[in-house]
């Protein structure tokens, strides 16, 4: 908890007498979700010789996990620094109807979570396709048959029925047709990592923290244990060269 005591004395305050400082937190699990295989020289995890800026960052306290799936741009020109976006997408806890403005997504301690102002969309089959995408303007806790959910309410109802097990995604904003913010997932993330400070807004907003890092490179020495990382969106998982059941490999 050194990060959290020293964030809150670095802020400044004043008080005269004493103070009890105390918190608690949760370390979750760990999951092994790259299969490793015995070869002579290939290596499952690879990298680019220098990272990027997190350009999708969570707005509040979040992780990432292993073997999430990213999109790393590098530095094109001069102008451009090399660019991490991380696919985000969740799982739907029940069904809901194309006119409804609240649906349930799935809580637990493997899920992406969700934020106030977080544009999504049903994912679609492939990343070319255009969809509905609406803004998340309220998130709640809550439980649904005993299991725990994150209730969301949307800005407008996404126009399309909802299967329980249904994946959505994280759109590139809002709008009609909009394309995900992830339209060419090519690396990993190669551990978890935790998102605990709130994130600068713009490249001219210099009082919030900026994310970089150098995700694993998709190759196809990189296998994923698909039952490790649960249900994955459709057009990710229509990207699978592997001829192995439940792994897989771009």
């Amino acid at each position: 908890m050194d990060n959290f005591f020293s964030r809150q004395a670095n802020g400044g305050a004043v008080f005269m007498g004493r103070t009890l400082v105390q918190a608690h937190g949760n370390i979750g699990g760990y999951r092994n979700v790259f299969v490793k295989i015995v070869n002579s020289n290939k290596g499952a995890l690879s990298y680019p010789t220098s990272g990027g800026i997190v350009k999708n960052p969570f707005p509040g306290r979040a992780k990432i996990y292993a073997g999430d799936f990213c999109e790393y741009t590098p530095n094109l020109d001069d102008t451009h620094g090399a660019e991490v976006k991380i696919l985000k997408f969740y799982e739907a806890a029940k069904e809901a109807a194309n006119t409804d403005v609240t649906i349930k997504i799935v809580r637990d301690g493997y899920r992406h979570i969700p934020f106030v102002g977080d544009n999504i969309m049903v994912g679609q089959k492939d990343f070319t396709t255009k969809a509905k995408a609406v803004s998340v303007t309220r998130v709640e806790k809550s439980t649904e048959a005993g299991v725990d959910v994150w209730v969301l309410t949307l800005s407008e109802a996404l126009g399309a029925a909802i299967k329980k097990g249904d994946i959505l995604v994280e759109a590139a904003g809002a709008g009609a047709s909009v394309l995900p913010m992830v339209t060419n997932p090519n690396s990993y993330a190669d551990k978890d990592m935790d998102f605990l400070y709130d994130p600068s807004t713009s490249d001219d907003d210099y009082d919030g923290a900026r994310y970089m890092f150098a995700p694993a490179l998709a190759q196809q020495d990189t296998i994923i244990d698909l039952l490790a990382v649960g249900k994955l969106p459709p057009a990710v998982l229509a990207l699978n060269k592997s001829r192995v059941k439940t792994w897989f490999n771009l």
